[in-house]
């Protein structure tokens, strides 16, 4: 059997892309969850299946314990034997599909079910809305777990970079409120817009319209685009491209923390790695989403090339303006000399003096 996973920030969305999916999979067995107030793991069945409409009380409430005792069971359950029938997963609103694959790790294998596409359903028109929001996906009403820090631009930060394939439809709202020819329409300027914003962060993924088919789920492509310090290659039809910032010199540690709020200021995400000076030895890997941005130790360089290395998307600076910040971010001569030195380099850290 061949499982296809749905994903998507918000509920409408998530149903949108499902209709979607239905068209190209008219006899698939359908399997919809919605996690609601109360830690309630809702459970909707449909499609070339008996309808079903039930849900579990979660013990605790994470993506766990919900693949583990009801999402796992119910595949099992529902399962086709015939090897080419198809079944739709689709998450809750906010879920992560990367967790849910991991959480039923090797157990679909035994089973002879197949994940033959990761799929992520977005409204492009609100896209860069949603990349900058500053409240939580609790905050925002996205779902239903308090303790979820997360927010709608961390979400797609990941889940682009987990889908194969990413299916645009218009947004709640703009169902409602929008005019046929509004411009967050399907087609119209907004729509166009956030549809090039998510080709370029997704680079790798198949855009779904209409009757085109879905792209395909390959397990070590989607591993090594989710790894921390990922650098997705810039897609090759996309009208604008992304500033592509490159350092063959460590980064003095000071210099590049005053620089990086004028660097991201503007940017709608930002992806890369960096070769600090004052952590000579270790690959730090940085990420960006709107207003929030991070950075993590992802270990010893091995046998990479050290260097620094950024993509920044949505940037509104001239990228010669931004190059000429990133320059003076690294070390000088001087300092290299310095940093190499027996003086100023010990256990492969350098410390100022």
């Amino acid at each position: 059997m061949n499982l296809i996973v749905l994903s998507a920030l918000d509920t409408s969305s998530r149903d949108s892309g499902l209709s979607h999916l239905g068209h190209h999979h008219p006899d698939a067995v359908i399997l919809r969850y919605d996690f609601v107030d109360g830690n309630r793991l809702v459970r909707h069945v449909s499609g070339s299946a008996a309808a079903e409409h039930a849900e579990t009380v979660l013990g605790h409430p994470c993506i766990g314990c919900a693949t583990k005792f009801e999402i796992l069971p119910t595949i099992q359950r529902l399962a086709p034997e015939d090897s080419e029938a198809t079944m739709i997963l689709a998450l809750p609103a906010t879920w992560h599909s990367g967790t849910v694959l991991d959480m039923l790790g090797t157990k679909l294998e035994p089973l002879e079910i197949r994940i033959s596409s990761i799929v992520l359903s977005l409204d492009p028109a609100e896209l860069e809305n949603q990349m900058w929001d500053r409240h939580t996906l609790w905050e925002s009403g996205f779902n239903a777990m308090e303790r979820d820090a997360r927010t709608s631009g961390e979400f797609f930060f990941t889940e682009l970079m987990q889908a194969d394939t990413l299916i645009p439809v218009e947004g709640l709202e703009t169902q409602l409120l929008e005019s046929a020819t509004g411009p967050r329409r399907a087609g119209g300027p907004d729509f166009e817009a956030g549809l090039e914003l998510a080709r370029q962060m997704a680079p790798h993924a198949h855009i779904c319209v209409h009757e085109e088919g879905l792209g395909s789920f390959h397990p070590g492509a989607a591993r090594q685009r989710t790894r921390a310090g990922h650098l997705p290659q810039t897609a090759t039809n996309a009208r604008t491209m992304p500033i592509r910032l490159h350092a063959e010199r460590p980064l003095h540690p000071e210099r590049f923390r005053k620089a990086l709020p004028s660097l991201a200021e503007s940017c709608t995400c930002i992806r890369g790695i960096l070769w600090v000076a004052s952590a000579l030895s270790e690959r730090v890997a940085i990420g960006g989403a709107g207003p929030r941005i991070w950075m993590e130790n992802t270990g010893a360089w091995n046998s990479n090339i050290a260097v620094s290395e950024l993509l920044l998307y949505g940037s509104e600076h001239e990228a010669s303006q931004i190059e000429t910040v990133f320059e003076q971010c690294q070390v000088t001569e001087e300092e290299l000399k310095d940093l190499f030195s027996s003086a100023h380099h010990e256990g492969g850290e350098w410390h100022e003096s």
